[in-house]
């Protein structure tokens, strides 16, 4: 059967149309700055829409499609079905991890916020894992951890170089990750512990610390450590030691138990020592949220670092199932149901509009900003008038299994992106307005 160019040119025009609302929505979220309720309400309206074109437009009009041209069973027709939509659902989830690592999670909040936090989850195993090995904090719950990363700074000496003097101010305490250091006293009046006057007082090694008793009598350092060996060392200040103890019961405890005013002697008296590598996964575990800091420190590094097209791939993994959907189902404007378009129109717009915040805040330009969601309406276009040349013959079966993978991509996304962000931002409001945008979806089945 030939093309037909009306049929092309109309399934080309309806997805733009629905992809328009991108546009609408940058320039919302780049000029009317909504307040993040009022877009996490419209946002959860259009979620249900989709939820319900989802389910009737897709899943169930598919199923029946089968059933009524490929006489198929009923449950065959499901299987056919759900095996589209478990495709498209992993085809989305692993195009989009990959993505995230080249820049693309910075087109949605709620992906940026998971992407960022998986990669300080992903720089902290390795520090809590050498944190574990330390006994001094072995000694503080796990859970607890999350505080400690934000204070711990790493520091190398190189062998023979002195770390502290006696007599020095105390200004920090001293974790031991690799080498080993001498503890020397100066048995003289001075306090340079020179050399000569030096008495050895002991060999501290990996896991083991120093520097906490200046720190907790407030009194000048009573010893000069210097280093043995290279060592590499984790260093927390005194302001957030000080902060710890205020914030750690255990070990405010630990500290008011010590008749010596030395913490590491507690340390060496626990009975036994917790399991380093159990002790590890409890602490990251809990690694569970970004300062604020932390946030725009890595929102800048991603923009700067990270690849357009990962942005533009990404923004086509969101946008592109809608648009092959409505060109393959595309005959003519009497016979097109327009409860799938609406629905994608109405949730593209507070799409948009995070986005576009989330890009601001992470540093790109409007012209940049525009450039890419124009693009994808392009992408939207072409790929809605594609879908209906080469799929205006397709079979039955075709049809209904690229529509499930199609429904099974923008399902992922919804429940990964926007209901996320939607009641993050929203609260429980956003379940009333779940339910109107299905509802309202359901009204258009039946006008």
């Amino acid at each position: 059967m030939p093309l037909d160019p009306f049929r092309i040119l109309g399934a080309a025009l309806l997805a733009t149309l629905a992809m328009t609302s991108l546009l609408i929505g940058v320039v919302i979220g780049l000029y009317g700055r909504p307040s993040r309720r009022t877009n996490a309400i419209i946002m959860a309206f259009g979620t249900g829409a989709l939820i319900q074109a989802l389910a009737l437009e897709l899943a169930f009009e598919g199923a029946e499609r089968l059933i009524a041209e490929a006489h198929l069973s009923g449950l065959v027709s499901w299987c056919w079905v759900a095996a589209g939509f478990v495709l498209g659902g992993v085809l989305y989830s692993l195009g989009n991890h990959w993505l995230d690592d080249y820049g693309a999670a910075l087109r949605h909040p709620a992906l940026t916020k998971l992407y960022l936090l998986r990669q300080k989850r992903e720089r902290s195993a390795d520090l809590l894992g050498r944190l574990a090995r330390v006994d001094l904090l072995c000694s503080l719950p796990p859970e607890e951890m999350e505080e400690v990363l934000l204070c711990v700074q790493p520091v190398h000496v190189a062998a023979g170089e002195t770390i502290f003097r006696q007599g020095d101010t105390g200004d920090a305490l001293y974790l031991i990750d690799q080498g080993e250091v001498a503890v020397l006293v100066n048995d003289s009046a001075s306090s340079t512990s020179t050399a000569p006057n030096a008495v050895p007082l002991a060999r501290l090694a990996a896991g083991q610390s120093f520097g906490e008793t200046a720190l907790l009598t407030g009194e000048p350092r009573t010893a000069t450590v210097t280093a043995i060996t290279d060592v590499a060392l984790l260093k927390i200040g005194k302001e957030h030691f000080d902060e710890l103890l205020d914030e750690s019961p255990r070990l405010r405890q630990a500290v008011e138990t010590l008749n010596s005013q030395r913490l590491l002697q507690n340390v060496a008296t626990l009975r036994e020592r917790p399991d380093a590598a159990a002790w590890q996964k409890i602490a990251l575990a809990n690694v569970q949220r970004l300062s604020r800091k932390e946030q725009d420190l890595l929102l800048a590094k991603q923009a700067a670092t990270g690849s357009p097209l990962a942005l533009f791939l990404g923004a086509t993994l969101d946008g592109i199932p809608a648009s092959v959907v409505i060109g393959a189902n595309f005959e003519t404007l009497d016979a097109f149901r327009f409860t799938f378009l609406v629905a994608i129109f109405l949730s593209s717009v507070p799409e948009a509009i995070g986005s576009t915040l989330g890009m601001r805040q992470a540093g790109f330009g409007t012209r940049r900003i525009f450039t890419l969601w124009s693009l994808l309406v392009l992408a939207a276009t072409l790929a809605g008038g594609l879908s209906s040349a080469f799929l205006a013959e397709a079979s039955p079966v075709l049809l209904t299994v690229i529509g499930a993978i199609a429904g099974g991509g923008i399902l992922a996304m919804v429940s990964s992106v926007m209901m996320p962000e939607a009641y993050e931002d929203g609260g429980p409001a956003v379940g009333l307005a779940t339910i109107a945008g299905f509802l309202i979806a359901f009204l258009f089945a039946f006008v």
